[in-house]
């Protein structure tokens, strides 16, 4: 800050004796001319930088005191500081400097403080002889158009906040309304994409569903709703409804539509919608569908090959078509039999329509793009295992991948299988042996077929009740003297595991000993096991007898749509380990994989190594844990208070929608979410 103060100095220079080049006009004219000037002047004599002359307007900034005769270090408080002397010197020296925007702090003598903006200019001042004898000054204050360029650049900011936060909560009042999870079933793949378009209003109201029926069949609705924006997106809620509860009831795709145009007398907004409904038969591999006004649905082959079955020709909802005689034509069902590995895909015409495509040529390229992904020949960079995940994702990526969208974009895909056979393990088992029967479990389901965060909890469940069995069932209490559980021990256990039609796993663990309750006193954190388990599944139950115990589960698996942005983190499952790095001055130690009890010693031992008075912070990071079991929780929450006991400080760190994260909320555990 400039600090515009102390004694007034001397005259300075006469504006006789100022060294002005000779010409036309006298010095008092000059004098005149220069105080009339809208721009800040001031001439500095000698290399002390003495004030020789200053107009009004640099008075102005002085609240009117003149410091003609003094030199700018004295008069300009905190100009060193700033760098203005340097800059003085530096023009005294023969260099010319200008400054666009220069902001400089000024106080005045009665204690006002301001800050200025300047477009300033300082060079060598010379004599009619050539010869530098001060710095000349001159500049424009631009403070009062600065200040009006940042509130206008705050103002159009705040609007654009404004802009993304309403297009923002358009695109997630349609995400929302769509299902992010699809079902997982034993005789059928499915697979959907969708992209929100890119125009103005953003989302629009694009909608799709899948429900398996107990009777084995699946049924499928892909719909387009008119228009953009919220209106949109309500109509397309409201259409998705009446459509799931009609196939909730068990009616065929004809009466849905029918239900839906009923339906479009009550909503004007939903009429010339359009939607297809089908109905899948996976044993016979019959597909029964009824489409208004939309686009017919794609078969693939798997080999390259793509036909499109028959259009229905029928109009858009609230379109009716009639006879000869005046009477409204019943929507009509047309059916077809998928040959061996074919799949059906159905789409919305977004993927046709795309910008500058015709949709003739759109068309054309949807059948060609989607039958090679089906075969998969498009040779992406990552592959995917399934032909219902290649066809939607990878056909969305590519065709849109140059044209962009500006209509939603919605692709699903239904391929009947073989049946997946139930999951039968007999074994002797101690908890050595656990993590063979988790991964045989991980293997009958696949990452393929189902979330990988789905399987991350199932398996979750099974090694927490698999645990509880070595313990209680065969006595295996780990009474070693730490608390942790031995590894030997256990004895007979069977593992059965069935996915019904409805995609409802039912996991049966089956022991053959006899219920042997906790010794002692309790140990904290053990004993968590089951509430783990019921936390994850849907339903447990636990069943005592004198030949041993069974405990059946019920859980629901999911596979993530794709484009959906509601999916879950995806740690990587393999092996578990464990490492630490010294980063930003704290210790990072990182564990990887499943943490079942049989890793608990080694996960001990780390978190001791690192847990020592004195040393720097700990982050204990579970972001890439796939398993977390009530004995490793054990073990880090009596690390967590010895930590606590020895004043070194200890944070843990896991993804929010984890198996880990949700296991350490259940135990109260205080994590921070990763990045």
């Amino acid at each position: 800050m400039i600090d515009a103060g102390g004694d007034k100095g001397g005259d300075g220079l006469r504006e006789s004796e100022l060294p002005f080049e000779e010409g036309v006009g006298s010095d008092r004219v000059r004098s005149a001319a220069m105080h009339q000037l809208p721009w800040y002047v001031i001439v500095y004599e000698g290399p002390e930088h003495r004030v020789a002359a200053l107009n009004r307007e640099f008075l102005s900034i002085l609240d009117g005191f003149n410091p003609t005769g003094m030199r700018a270090v004295d008069y300009l408080g905190g100009s060193e500081a700033q760098g203005i002397i340097e800059i003085f010197d530096r023009a005294y020296a023969g260099e010319q400097a200008v400054f666009h925007r220069m902001r400089i702090g000024v106080v005045t003598p009665n204690g006002h403080q301001q800050e200025i903006v300047l477009d300033f200019e300082v060079s060598p001042f010379r004599d009619r002889h050539g010869q530098i004898v001060g710095v000349l000054g001159a500049g424009r204050d631009v403070t009062v158009a600065v200040r009006r360029e940042k509130a206008d650049a705050a103002a159009a900011l705040e609007l654009g906040r404004r802009y993304r936060r309403a297009t923002d909560v358009i695109a997630e009042v349609q995400h929302a309304l769509l299902p992010t999870r699809l079902p997982v079933l034993p005789a059928v793949q499915v697979a959907a994409s969708y992209v929100v378009g890119g125009t103005e209003q953003a989302a629009g109201g694009d909608w799709f569903d899948v429900l398996p029926r107990p009777d084995g069949q699946v049924a499928a609705v892909v719909g387009d709703v008119v228009g953009h924006g919220v209106a949109a997106a309500a109509v397309m809620a409201q259409l998705r409804a009446v459509a799931l509860e009609r196939l909730n009831a068990g009616v065929g795709p004809a009466q849905t539509v029918e239900a839906l145009d009923r339906f479009t007398r009550v909503v004007p907004a939903a009429r010339s919608a359009t939607v297809c409904v089908l109905v899948l038969e996976p044993g016979e591999r019959t597909v029964t569908y009824c489409a208004a006004g939309h686009p017919p649905p794609l078969v693939l082959d798997g080999r390259g090959g793509a036909r499109f079955l028959d259009p229905s020709g029928a109009p858009p909802l609230s379109h009716t078509v009639q006879d000869a005689h005046g009477n409204a034509i019943v929507r009509g069902v047309l059916s077809s039999t998928l040959g061996p590995g074919e799949l059906v895909l159905l789409y919305t015409d977004g993927i046709v329509e795309r910008p500058g495509v015709p949709a003739t040529t759109g068309t054309v390229e949807l059948s060609q793009t989607a039958a090679a992904a089906a075969a998969d020949d498009l040779m992406p960079v990552f592959t995917l295992p399934s032909a219902v995940d290649r066809v939607t994702a990878q056909t969305l990526e590519r065709l849109t991948r140059a044209t962009g969208s500006v209509d939603d974009i919605t692709l699903l895909a239904i391929q009947p299988t073989d049946v997946l056979p139930d999951l039968h393990v007999h074994t002797q088992l101690n908890r050595a042996g656990i993590p063979a029967v988790r991964a045989q479990l991980r293997g009958w389901l696949g990452t393929d077929r189902a979330a990988e965060h789905a399987v991350n909890q199932l398996d979750e469940i099974l090694g927490e009740l698999l645990e509880n069995v070595v313990e209680h069932a065969y006595g295996d209490s780990g009474a070693s003297t730490d608390g942790y559980p031995r590894p030997d021990g256990g004895g007979a256990v069977t593992v059965r595991a069935h996915l019904d039609e409805l995609g409802t796993i039912t996991l049966i663990i089956r022991d053959e000993g006899s219920w042997v309750p906790r010794g002692g006193h309790p140990v904290p954190g053990r004993g968590l096991g089951l509430a783990i388990a019921q936390d994850f599944a849907d339903q447990v139950q636990v069943d005592h007898s004198p030949d041993g115990t069974t405990v059946t589960v019920t859980f629901t698996p999911w596979k993530d749509s794709h484009g959906s942005t509601a999916q879950s983190p995806r740690p990587v499952p393999g092996l578990f380990d464990t490492y630490t790095q010294h980063r930003d001055e704290q210790a990072i130690m990182t564990v990887l994989g499943p943490v079942d009890a049989a890793c608990v010693p080694e996960l001990d031992a780390q978190l001791a190594l690192n847990i020592v008075p004195g040393v720097v912070p700990l982050v204990v990071d579970l972001q890439q844990v796939t398993v977390l079991s009530s004995a490793a929780i054990h073990a880090l929450r009596r690390r967590l208070e010895q930590a606590g006991k020895a004043g070194v400080a200890v944070q843990v760190v896991s993804s929010p929608g984890t198996v880990a994260h949700q296991v350490l909320s259940l135990v109260g555990i205080d994590t921070a979410a990763g990045h």
